[in-house]
């Protein structure tokens, strides 16, 4: 598979780059040791966190996410690059002799990025630091949405360039489609910020003095972003008995659980109860999901904000959850090499599960088994508000469908606030693995007592004794909606043909 060459390739990479880095060497990747020539043929996430001092150079035409997060180092690839080329690197400097794919120097804060060919769609995309240099033609939106640092196209742009854009500049020194709303067009030299200056006169090239400059207008192009709300209890739902009677206080009932991926090399992640805190940052009292800092058995979120910033001391963790809501719309091999950049940095058999809101949880569920991921978090946040109940059957049938939990892999949701021992165990009937919140409500103590309780008298001793057969809608909007039986009447109601 792609994916494993390309991690083997980083692995070797960083092996080779600590001695390289020390001898002050450039490491060359494509080349036999006799000199014969064994390009690379379209790797992904390959030269990824790149560390500072570190110098590379690449024969061969890469894929997807080539030189993402550039910490500092310089890389050189003697051929072409796939989308994404350069996104999220803060420092250093990427050289592409041939074209680039679109979004090169995505999200970029700093550094430079070269590109001899020419590239297309979005180049420097939401960049807010740092010089992407395009010497041949740029396509569409070149610069769109970027905050600061500067983009010059020796060659001609398409339409749009600097849409929505809030700071930084474009410089287009041959010919250009429509420039849109918001942005302020000039020319000549006396307008363009010094480090495109200084990057031009390092290479050689003369910026023509009658070449365009754009610059943010003062009334920008900015989105309202609609609010969502997730929930934080399943209104409408309650469980029955297994039939069997109440279990005796004097025996054990199991409330911890493991949660694994697929893979047999897969890392656990032990839970004293179906939960697991959310967090900014590690607190020291167990397993976490932290946006932050993680400590070494928590799960790592990855947005937009993480991979402007992450490092490979921060991976040394149980596993990461790649947050698509909090990322750019990516097709799958763009996602691949995010994740192929992250994953070749962690242990074997780290965690890797994908999240997402549940109104997209059919295409997230999806992508974790074409990825051969370990499972998925869904948000129970939606854009039509539908809220935490309807996102049961949601999860349920999406897992179906793609063969997600059939195929060993972890199922997550995302609750808002504090939640109860009812609402931990209503998601364990309905084949939630683990509930994600800030809290518990009223505290660990208070919620594992309760769970026990609730199980004794279902009838069972542990949650893998429950199922979807032990939930019931307690009123008859929630039964046409889930599809559950309905209390009382104890049956699915007419509208729904699948049983249970």
């Amino acid at each position: 598979m792609a994916s494993d060459r390309s991690e083997k390739l980083n692995r070797d990479l960083d092996r080779m780059l600590v001695q390289a880095i020390e001898r002050d060497l450039l490491v060359r990747i494509g080349w036999g040791r006799e000199g014969d020539e064994k390009p690379k043929n379209g790797e992904i996430g390959a030269l990824s966190l790149l560390p500072d001092e570190s110098r590379s150079l690449l024969l061969g035409n890469l894929g997807e996410g080539a030189g993402l997060m550039n910490r500092g180092g310089t890389a050189t690839v003697q051929g072409s690059v796939a989308s994404m080329a350069g996104g999220w690197m803060s420092s250093g400097r990427l050289v592409v002799e041939k074209d680039a794919g679109s979004r090169v120097g995505f999200k970029m804060t700093g550094g430079s990025i070269v590109i001899h060919g020419s590239s297309d769609d979005n180049a420097g995309a939401r960049m807010s630091g740092g010089t992407l240099l395009i010497r041949g033609d740029s396509g569409s939106n070149a610069g769109s949405g970027m905050s600061g640092g500067t983009v010059i196209i020796i060659g001609s742009s398409g339409d749009n360039p600097g849409i929505g854009m809030t700071g930084g500049q474009i410089i287009i020194c041959g010919g250009c489609g429509n420039v849109p709303q918001g942005v302020v067009s000039g020319r000549g030299s006396e307008n363009m910020a010094k480090d495109a200056l200084d990057l031009m006169s390092s290479l050689g090239i003369d910026i023509p003095d009658g070449s365009l400059v754009l610059n943010a207008g003062d009334a920008p192009l900015i989105d309202e972003q609609p609010s969502v709300d997730r929930g934080g209890s399943f209104s409408g739902i309650g469980v029955v008995g297994s039939g069997s009677g109440r279990i005796d206080s004097c025996v054990d009932v199991q409330t911890g659980i493991h949660v694994r991926g697929p893979k047999e090399d897969s890392h656990e992640l032990v839970l004293e109860r179906p939960w697991i805190p959310i967090l900014d940052d590690a607190n020291g009292i167990g397993p976490c999901i932290v946006r932050g800092t993680p400590e070494h058995g928590d799960l790592l979120v990855v947005g937009d904000a993480t991979l402007a910033k992450l490092e490979k001391e921060s991976l040394k963790c149980l596993g990461v959850i790649v947050d698509l809501d909090d990322l750019p719309r990516l097709n799958d091999a763009e996602l691949d090499s995010i994740i192929v950049s992250i994953r070749s940095r962690m242990d074997p058999g780290s965690l890797v599960l994908l999240a997402d809101r549940v109104d997209r949880v059919e295409e997230l569920s999806r992508r974790c088994v074409d990825l051969n991921l370990d499972g998925i978090l869904v948000d129970a946040a939606s854009l039509d508000g539908a809220g935490a109940t309807i996102a049961l059957p949601r999860i349920g049938m999406a897992s179906k469908k793609s063969g997600l939990a059939a195929g060993g892999r972890s199922i997550m949701i995302r609750l808002e606030g504090a939640v109860s021992a009812n609402t931990i165990v209503i998601s364990k009937c309905a084949g939630i693995d683990v509930v994600v919140s800030p809290d518990l409500e009223g505290g660990h103590e208070v919620v594992d007592g309760a769970i026990r309780g609730i199980l004794r008298e279902m009838g069972v001793t542990s949650f893998s004794e429950v199922n979807r057969s032990n939930l019931r809608a307690i009123d008859h909007g929630t039964a046409m909606q889930t599809g559950l039986r309905l209390a009382g009447l104890e049956r699915p109601l007419p509208t729904w043909t699948r049983r249970d």
